[in-house]
């Protein structure tokens, strides 16, 4: 694979996701082309295929695996929906760059990391935050030690009023769960990767829906949901253990009664950092001091840079820049915070 110049794509699930993020990265590849799209709908299949001018169009995933010119895979569809593409374009001899959170829950993300483990193929998941200029500047700090031990963390994913309007967002059949597997993975994930990736060990929490299911609430920017339909949650908190006596929380919401909230940070014996706005506070001199780095300016969307590094790690024979088996960690932590909420116990993590 090293030394073949065109990685051939194709890509299962036409929606908003392919087509603002993944065609997008694909298309600033000069050594990546996209050749074939499938979707269960053929008319948006086929309307995708018009737009970017892409050969092959299948309503059926497994066919398209067929192609024996396919060298990856992106796997575009609803959560609950991202094992069976992703397994089969394994099993076919394929990369994939799977969208975010790996799989509606922790057994199906197993299947994947087993499928891509067994046939040597990388399984890359679709959690952009990494990619950001100022994340990759906060890993190095964090790895150059200022911050000491790191002992707790906070996660917050919350919008005030920001319920999708579209897809299969709001619906347990298709997506699981809501913001905590649609935004509150992407700042949970990304808090776990800055800390080095620990072990979560447990973790208790409670999801509720309190607003989703009305339609009473004032809508948002994106209009009024299918509130007929919504039966995941529109806010959850969670309370998680890792090894080495490190502890973190998250918060997610998509429709709540708040204001400001305050920001992501991390702590440590020896300094913390506050992820937006980014700042370290420490003790220097005997007194405490707040540093504001100057992070370097984001040139291109991280959607895009994590599309140029699965092609990348594809042409150089290179590990996953983001594993499986880190995003398994994380849908294990969803799982556990889900039968949290209906045991009403902390819940070990295997």
């Amino acid at each position: 694979m090293a030394s073949k110049d065109i990685i051939k794509v194709g890509i299962v699930g036409a929606g908003g996701i392919a087509r603002g993020a993944h065609m997008p990265g694909y298309l600033a590849v000069p050594d990546a082309k996209v050749v074939a799209v499938c979707d269960i709908k053929e008319e948006v299949a086929k309307k995708f295929a018009k737009d970017f001018d892409i050969k092959h169009v299948f309503t059926n995933y497994e066919k398209m695996m067929e192609m024996d010119e396919l060298d990856a895979v992106s796997v575009c569809t609803p959560n609950n929906f991202h094992a069976g593409p992703t397994v089969a374009a394994l099993e076919a001899d394929k990369h994939v760059l799977c969208e975010k959170p790996i799989a509606g829950t922790s057994d199906h993300g197993q299947l994947m990391v087993d499928a891509a483990k067994e046939n040597k193929k990388i399984l890359q998941i679709g959690l952009h935050l990494r990619f950001q200029e100022s994340s990759k500047l906060i890993k190095k700090y964090i790895e150059d030690g200022v911050l000491g031990e790191i002992y707790y963390a906070r996660a917050v994913a919350m919008r005030r009023r920001g319920i999708p309007s579209w897809g299969a967002f709001v619906r347990k059949d298709m997506s699981t769960g809501g913001p905590l597997v649609d935004i509150g993975v992407h700042q949970l994930d990304l808090m776990v990767w800055l800390m080095g990736c620990p072990k979560p060990v447990g973790a208790a929490g409670h999801a509720y829906t309190k607003m989703g299911d009305r339609g009473d609430v004032a809508p948002g920017d994106w209009g009024m949901w299918d509130y007929e339909n919504f039966d995941v949650e529109d806010f959850a908190v969670a309370y998680i253990k890792f090894e080495n006596e490190l502890t973190a929380t998250l918060e997610t919401s998509w429709a709540g009664h708040f204001g400001n909230v305050g920001p992501s940070f991390i702590m440590g014996d020896k300094g913390g950092i506050c992820l937006s706005p980014f700042q370290i506070n420490t003790d220097k001199n005997g007194v405490m001091v707040d540093i504001t780095p100057q992070i370097p300016r984001q040139t291109e969307d991280p959607h895009t840079t994590e599309v140029k590094a699965f092609i990348k790690a594809i042409k150089e024979d290179a590990p996953s820049p983001v594993p499986g088996e880190e995003a398994l960690e994380i849908t294990k932590i969803f799982d556990a915070v889900y039968k949290s909420t209906r045991t009403g116990t902390m819940v070990h993590i295997r």
